[in-house]
């Protein structure tokens, strides 16, 4: 295949990923707690450097740009605003270091969406039925149609006990890799936040920290990059069946 056709198709292929990362940012921008995936594109060296058999930097023929490669994609984990709900079971974090500590099976996840409510069993849980841990390590229970308070700082208080929820915060954020439903796992050490260095508020929920507008601007221009490379594929593709066809006629 010439290096052209090579060249543009590589950038196709990667301009379509950045569409797909852009459009999954975009269809959780009303998504709590949603931190945004980020593509990631790397420029490749020719293929005779890449084979050794030349190095870069040396302005040869073959010291020449090799397209672009895609990357694994990372997470953005800027904080998204906090909207008052009024709702006494959500919560969420005024620190962007730190997420809520919930039980999958036997593993301990974690996650800012803070839209919490208490299942007929009195178990705080997530929407998707995980259980939320207090800061004992134990599942946050109440005693179902019995009042309860939850305090301001997220304390769940009930008969005089006091819960309070369990936050943890990885001593790297890019040890975190994602497990689906707005979920973390962390590949490194995870630390209990203690109690002064607690951000928690009651009655708010973390918005999704997609930016709607720069998302969308960017998916116009990964959009129009993504035509520019089909259109180069075309006309390298006529170019070279004329070539042939003046070649052929000429033999």
């Amino acid at each position: 295949m010439p290096y052209g056709l090579y060249l543009s198709a590589a950038g196709a292929n990667a301009q379509n990923h950045r569409l797909e990362v852009l459009s999954h940012n975009l269809a959780n921008v009303n998504t709590p707690g949603f931190k945004p995936h980020l593509a990631v594109l790397k420029s490749r060296h020719a293929e005779a450097i890449e084979r050794g058999d030349t190095q870069a930097n040396t302005g040869n023929i073959d010291d020449i740009g090799g397209g672009v490669a895609i990357q694994p994609t990372l997470t953005q984990f800027s904080q998204g605003t906090l909207r008052q709900t009024g709702n006494r079971t959500d919560f969420a974090i005024n620190d962007p270091e730190s997420f809520f500590v919930v039980q999958r099976g036997d593993s301990q996840l974690l996650t800012r969406a803070g839209g919490f409510l208490f299942n007929a069993q009195g178990n705080l849980v997530t929407a998707n039925g995980d259980q939320v841990l207090s800061s004992s390590g134990d599942p946050v229970r109440i005693v179902p149609n019995l009042p309860f308070e939850v305090l301001d700082d997220g304390t769940v208080q009930q008969a005089g006990e006091r819960k309070s929820l369990m936050l943890g915060q990885p001593r790297e954020l890019g040890d975190l890799s994602r497990v689906g439903d707005n979920l973390f796992q962390s590949l490194g050490p995870v630390d209990e936040v203690p109690n002064d260095r607690r951000a928690v508020v009651s009655g708010f929920l973390e918005q999704s920290a997609v930016q709607p507008t720069g998302a969308m601007m960017e998916l116009i221009e990964a959009s129009r990059a993504y035509e520019a490379n089909v259109r180069l594929i075309q006309t390298q593709d006529q170019a070279m069946g004329n070539l042939i066809g003046r070649v052929l006629q000429a033999g």
